[in-house]
């Protein structure tokens, strides 16, 4: 049976540049690189791989933490992930820290104990609840890369979606269609200045179009949603357009404009944010706010595996900001009383 030692003799290089070659390392020029691994599969070489990890303590894991699996937008980013993070060559181990985020900490202490070579952490609306965890981690040399917006977070690696530039982008699409009177229904900003809230705001009030408190709606629930669009169609001046913070929101938001006979967009118009599979879906397709998924997990992944592998060309944290776009579907149109206004015109 060949041996690593013999594979050096045949090769004319160190003991250790065969090791790097066979591990793909950057370190070793390329044409050196490929010349050992053909010598190595035409003598049938088999790296011991539990050999391997056991001396440069890598387990090829990846961890991975989010919140819930109860939003549609979770399964999708996992699955991206776990697609990326295997074209990289690694295993992923995941963990779900609660739509509160409880469980955070525990996830990342059992990740820890398992030895991943480096964790994903997706935060949820509280930020970053395991900061004093991750800070340990990265100070001893683990590799963590968060995803979301965190607070004071500049000496850790971070990727995020700008989702105060779509916000921006669907007030916008609102204003120029003729709408003024637009309910929110959602969750109140906890983004900090990337949070679609404040830019959907801002960019009404440039606009000259207020946010009425009354038409900013919190709802934590499908139940919140059907009751929150019952009681806004009874106002004695009811909204023309709904954004509905997440796709999976303005889902409910559908079914309730239909059980209460109205029609999208000739009655209402609807726009959602995350550009999910479930946008074309539903009838009429959804406008939305996306097509950022894909880059924020390339980007999320790539950063850790260069991290665990020592090739990112900044040492420095990174952060990453990926900017999403408007998509413009069959759901919103101006409102009624404008379209009416111009078929009496025609």
């Amino acid at each position: 049976m060949i041996t690593l030692e013999d594979l050096a003799l045949k090769a004319g290089v160190s003991h250790s540049t065969v090791s790097r070659a066979l591990a793909d390392s950057p370190l070793v020029n390329p044409a050196t690189k490929a010349r050992i691994q053909n010598l190595a599969q035409e003598a049938g070489y088999q790296v011991n791989q539990v050999a391997r990890n056991l001396k440069v303590r890598t387990t090829k894991t990846i961890g991975l933490v989010v919140p819930e699996v109860s939003n549609p937008f979770y399964p999708e980013l996992i699955q991206q992930v776990a697609d990326r993070a295997k074209l990289a060559g690694y295993s992923l181990q995941l963990h779900l820290s609660a739509a509160d985020q409880e469980s955070e900490s525990a996830c990342i202490a059992s990740l820890a104990g398992n030895r991943a070579d480096g964790i994903l952490l997706v935060t949820g609306e509280r930020g970053l609840i395991a900061r004093s965890q991750v800070n340990s981690l990265v100070a001893s040399g683990t590799p963590v890369v968060i995803m979301g917006w965190v607070e004071d977070a500049e000496h850790l690696d971070l990727v995020a979606g700008d989702d105060a530039a779509g916000g921006r982008e669907l007030a916008y699409h609102l204003a120029d269609l003729g709408h003024k009177r637009i309910v929110v229904l959602g969750k109140p900003p906890h983004r900090g200045v990337l949070d679609r809230m404040v830019g959907f705001s801002e960019a009404l009030t440039e606009r000259g179009i207020p946010l009425l408190p009354e038409m900013v709606i919190e709802v934590a629930s499908e139940e919140e949603v059907r009751i929150g669009v019952s009681d806004l169609l009874k106002l004695p001046e009811p909204p023309t357009a709904i954004f509905a913070y997440q796709d999976s929101l303005a889902a409910v938001v559908y079914r309730q404009l239909e059980k209460e006979g109205l029609s999208i967009p000739n009655d209402m118009t609807v726009v959602g944010f995350d550009n999910l599979d479930l946008a074309t879906y539903l009838s009429p397709e959804l406008t939305t706010v996306g097509t950022h998924i894909s880059p924020l997990t390339s980007a999320f992944v790539s950063l850790l595996v260069a991290r665990i592998q020592g090739t990112y060309p900044d040492p420095t944290p990174q952060s990453i900001i990926v900017t999403p776009r408007l998509v413009v579907r069959a759901s919103s149109a101006p409102p009624r009383s404008q379209l009416n206004l111009t078929d009496s015109i025609s």
